[in-house]
């Protein structure tokens, strides 16, 4: 059993784009590249800070990456590992999306996990 957060405007993300989504619990980024969404906890393995300083993108310059804004850490969209700098080998916590009728959902369960 899971509970549905609506995500607004995330069937709208543009290619190489990121935006931020905060539940009651936690926060998440939703990233989409080669046409597909992903969503992880906006949490850095590393010290665990969020990825992002206030008003910094969750992308690095080129949008090809997730970036920690604190140590630089780089992280590929598609499967949240860390490829660069201090957590190389670590992975971000990748959460549970859900689409129906078109929108997109984060699915919490149980002990409000939300990641897969």
């Amino acid at each position: 059993m899971f509970d549905k957060h609506l995500i607004p405007n995330a069937q709208h993300l543009s290619e190489g784009s990121a935006l931020h989504f905060q539940t009651e619990q936690t926060d998440f980024v939703i990233v989409k590249q080669k046409g597909e969404l992903f969503a992880y906890e906006n949490r850095c393995p590393h010290q665990k800070r969020s990825l992002n300083c206030s008003t910094e993108p969750f992308l690095d310059e080129e949008g090809d990456y997730l970036k920690c804004h604190h140590h630089g850490a780089l992280f590929t969209p598609n499967d949240g590992q860390c490829i660069a700098g201090p957590c190389q080998g670590k992975a971000l916590k990748r959460a549970i999306l859900g689409v129906e009728k078109g929108n997109f959902y984060l699915l919490i369960g149980e002990n409000n996990a939300a990641v897969a």
